[in-house]
């Protein structure tokens, strides 16, 4: 067996016959030829890079890799605290200038999005009875949305109203939504007053999530902090351009569905991201599942996580990644150059005990993991190995025609070559 097959199927966690059959029919299919070797060897050589830039060597103990790289995430951070001019990410004028500074980097995108007068009337249709009490409306829907922002109010849905009711009842008018209910315009990032922190707080405590995205409404929402920790600042700047990245890839989406009758049901469908259960096409051909979600996040050893498979949401970050290495040539004393590249990049070291264990390089894996103190064992690995079986798929096919790909079979669950 060639060292090369054996060390991709060991850094994935899969078998050497699933390595070796995915290369017999991507090649015969792309007509690409030393994919395997090239992934393999550029891994070893950024391993090797940047463990010499960390004073480590391949000898060091697991443990003390980690360590060093949330080390190098903690003065990452720092760095860009101080360039941001000490950010206060409690106050919305403190978001606002990190919104800016990334609105800056990724321009103003433009593409098609729910219309607000369709909104207002969603709202009318299913008043959100807790976001109405918390504001102090009782049931007067007409009174909240002439006094308040539509576009809040349907931020608040996210973290506000329960998601069972959301499902079931709010969301369930989407199945008559048509082509005239959407328009042309930006996307927005937009940061909620700071009542929204303790509202959220109130419903969902600890678990509140300080930043998500709306794909149909075209919006992307900070919602200031009850308490900033290190880490948030790093975090809150590579992920409102993830979702930047992934709210206007799928308005793309959606424009491609306006085409089709089943136009309505497509875009829920796509909302609800989930990841099929069907069994992969094993033929002569190469089913390679659509994974639209980190399934690792709620079970690393989910089965579909070791088959050929390519992830959208890592789609969307590789996005990312690119414009952090814009904004690191620009601003080299920011000290995101270091994580150029690394996002594929990982592998396995020896513990103390003598157990071989895989560490990622990964600026997203370690800014988690900062943000969240993870020690050694609750460690965050998801993003590299769903970036890594991406680029797999993208040396084999390309950039465009992976991204159109993804676009054409995203409803199917599964692209077959």
């Amino acid at each position: 067996m060639r060292s090369e097959i054996s060390k991709l199927a060991k850094l994935l966690r899969i078998s050497e016959e699933v390595v070796l059959n995915l290369e017999k029919k991507m090649e015969k299919v792309s007509g690409k030829k030393g994919v395997i070797e090239k992934i393999v060897q550029e891994n070893e050589e950024k391993i090797n890079q940047k463990l010499k830039e960390l004073n480590l060597t391949r000898e060091s103990k697991a443990e003390e890799v980690y360590q060093t790289l949330i080390r190098k995430t903690e003065e990452t951070d720092q760095i860009l605290i101080k360039h941001f001019h000490e950010l206060d990410l409690s106050v919305v004028t403190g978001c606002r200038s990190l919104i800016n500074s990334v609105k800056e980097l990724t321009g103003n995108l433009t593409n098609f999005y729910l219309k607000e007068s369709k909104a207002r009337e969603l709202l009318k249709l299913n008043p959100p009875k807790q976001i109405m009490a918390s504001l102090g409306y009782g049931n007067d829907i007409d009174k909240m949305l002439e006094k308040e922002d539509c576009f809040e109010i349907f931020c608040a849905l996210r973290f506000v109203e329960d998601s069972k009711w959301l499902n079931s009842v709010f969301f369930k008018p989407y199945k008559d939504l048509k082509k005239d209910d959407f328009e042309e315009r930006e996307i927005k990032v937009i940061v909620l007053s700071e009542r929204w922190a303790g509202i959220g707080k109130k419903f969902l405590g600890k678990k509140l999530h300080h930043m998500s995205h709306l794909k149909e409404m075209g919006i992307v929402f900070i919602i200031p902090l009850t308490e900033q920790n290190p880490g948030e600042v790093l975090y809150l700047f590579f992920m409102s351009l993830h979702y930047i990245y992934e709210v206007d890839w799928h308005a793309r989406l959606f424009e491609t569905y306006r085409q089709e009758p089943d136009f309505a049901n497509k875009i829920i469908e796509t909302l609800k991201v989930e990841t099929t259960i069907t069994s992969l096409i094993d033929d002569e051909k190469m089913s390679w599942r659509i994974v639209p979600a980190y399934l690792a996040k709620s079970n690393s050893d989910d089965p579909r996580l070791f088959e050929p498979h390519i992830n959208p949401e890592d789609w969307h970050y590789n996005r990312t990644v690119l414009t952090i290495q814009r904004f690191a040539n620009r601003f080299p004393e920011a000290g995101l150059d270091f994580w150029s590249g690394l996002n594929v990049v990982g592998d396995y070291f020896l513990t103390k005990d003598s157990k071989e264990e895989f560490i990622s390089f990964d600026l997203f894996d370690n800014g988690i993991s900062f943000l969240g103190r993870s020690d050694f064992n609750s460690r965050q690995l998801y993003h590299q190995q769903e970036a890594l079986w991406n680029r797999i798929f993208v040396e084999y096919m390309g950039e465009e025609k992976t991204d159109k790909l993804m676009m054409d079979n995203l409803s199917k669950g599964m692209v077959t070559l």
